[in-house]
């Protein structure tokens, strides 16, 4: 059985197209949606009458370009404009209470969401006291850097 060289390239470019969605399903980032347009545009050429099929391979790779090129940078802008580095840096600037008193010798104890973290103070504060209520300035590794905004 002889296959028609048509029908084997919209065979080649719907599984290239299949191919590239379960491979952006699979992932958190952008990585292959460029090709999913481009193999779609390539499917798509496929029932132009007389289109040889280095001109489809052409339109799958032009096009894969220009989506990768002309989407890339306004994609990367919309899905990073309200996140924040981790899901720790989204405590700076949360107020807590704190728990274990804080000195500039000993590290303390602060509430913050319910959760307890380690506190230290910012530079120039010599202490805390329990029950005091503190800002989150910073984050370095598991201590929060915090100052008193309450007396």
């Amino acid at each position: 059985m002889v296959i028609d060289e048509n029908i084997l390239m919209m065979i080649i470019w719907l599984s290239l197209l299949i191919i590239a969605i379960i491979a952006e399903l699979a992932t958190t980032a952008l990585v292959s949606v460029w090709f999913c347009i481009g193999a779609a545009l390539a499917l798509a050429v496929t029932f132009i009458p007389g289109m040889p099929w280095w001109g489809e391979v052409i339109v799958f790779l032009g096009s894969s370009i220009i989506a990768l090129l002309a989407l890339r940078p306004l994609a990367n802008r919309m899905l990073q404009r309200n996140m924040t580095k981790s899901n720790i840096d989204g405590i700076i600037g949360k107020k807590g209470k704190v728990t274990k008193t804080i000195t500039d010798l000993d590290a303390g104890e602060v509430k913050i969401q319910g959760v307890y973290w380690t506190a230290i103070p910012v530079t120039g504060v010599e202490s805390i006291q329990e029950d005091a209520i503190v800002e989150v300035v910073s984050v370095e590794g598991n201590k929060l850097f915090v100052k008193e905004i309450e007396k």
